[in-house]
């Protein structure tokens, strides 16, 4: 599971590098498009319409909600406060962003028998990538005490009685990180705001979380450079493995190169198996997903990080009619190999 501050290595043929803290407004596109850039979600962002309104302080506005519920690197967010009760239920009357994206984590969840966990935090936690900090592996302990919590029925039920609705949280040690999905779900939220506008044409990019619509100001398709996953490579060092157009659709990218830690000699991936507790071991480098919304191209790419390349081709396979397109990179002795349904 990719956890953290998500490590999607997407890249877009723009290369992102800003350390601005608010939107900033750009003037480097032709024609009648717009460019904003700036930091969100402790990475940056980047986002192009087809229209010369400026609507960078709206958009500032909406990331800045969004991290209030949804971040667990604030201390004063909505689900921080949850993470930090002991066992009660809160309102999620003013709370849409979180209520949708725990339905959303809680469909993954169950789509993929587990290998998705909205309330992998505890699991994260232990191997020290909140504090970075190496833990005293005890496969007992993983399993008598970190692993029930990962048990989400168990852990957070949310009850609807129609005019209101509450998400319970029933095991006081439970803890949620949407870290896998909300940055894709925030991608969608953008969006959604530019299709209420009536923008026809755009790319919204936030941490290498990508969606687009319509047509680039060349009037052609919008074209997305996935990284070669060279291990510790800063973001574009080494170029892109593959090009991809996309045509009104999302793409998310998780990866194994570039966060990792190393216990005991052994190298330690950030990608997290809930089923075991231990790092997920198989050979796949970064997995690309092509779909039509960001916050689900992002789930699935980490949930098939987790399955491995074998488990999530039979996982596509078992799929009458897959709506979404997958681009695997995986070691094979040492050498890059590629895999896809397209």
């Amino acid at each position: 599971m990719i956890l953290g501050a998500k490590s999607n290595f997407l890249l877009s043929f723009i290369v992102l590098f800003f350390s601005i803290v608010s939107c900033d407004n750009e003037s480097s596109v032709p024609g009648n498009y717009h460019k904003i850039n700036g930091f969100a979600q402790g990475s940056t962002f980047s986002i192009i319409y087809d229209d010369q309104r400026d609507l960078s302080s709206e958009i500032n506005v909406v990331l800045t909600d969004f991290d209030k519920e949804l971040s667990t690197y604030d201390s004063e967010s909505f689900i921080s406060k949850i993470n930090n009760s002991k066992d009660s239920c809160f309102s999620l009357n003013e709370h849409e962003w979180f209520e949708t994206c725990f339905h959303y984590a809680e469909f993954f969840y169950h789509e993929t028998v587990g290998e998705f966990n909205p309330s992998i935090y505890p699991l994260v936690d232990y191997w020290g990538f909140y504090t970075n900090t190496n833990p005293r592996v005890d496969t007992n302990y993983l399993r008598d005490s970190i692993l029930p919590l990962l048990v989400l029925e168990e852990s957070f039920s949310v009850i609807d009685s129609g005019e209101y609705s509450y998400i319970c949280k029933t095991n006081k040690r439970a803890k949620l990180d949407f870290n896998a999905i909300a940055q894709g779900y925030s991608v969608d939220v953008i969006s959604d705001l530019l299709e209420s506008k009536n923008i026809q044409n755009y790319m919204v990019e936030i941490g290498g979380e990508i969606r687009v619509r319509g047509l680039n100001h060349k009037g052609e398709l919008w074209k997305i450079g996935i990284e070669r996953p060279v291990d510790s490579s800063y973001i574009g060092e080494y170029g892109f493995q593959r090009i991809v157009n996309l045509d009104n659709q999302a793409l998310a990218t998780s990866g194994n190169y570039r966060k990792f830690k190393t216990i005991n000699g052994n190298r330690v991936s950030h990608t997290l198996n809930p089923l075991t507790g231990y790092p997920a071991n198989n050979n796949l480098l970064s997995v690309s997903v092509i779909t039509d919304k960001a916050s689900t191209a992002d789930a699935l790419a980490t949930s098939f990080m987790v399955m491995g390349k074998t488990k999530s081709i039979a996982y596509l396979n078992e799929l009458e009619t897959a709506q979404f397109q997958v681009y695997m990179i995986y070691d094979s002795l040492g050498d890059y190999k590629e895999w896809s349904n397209y």
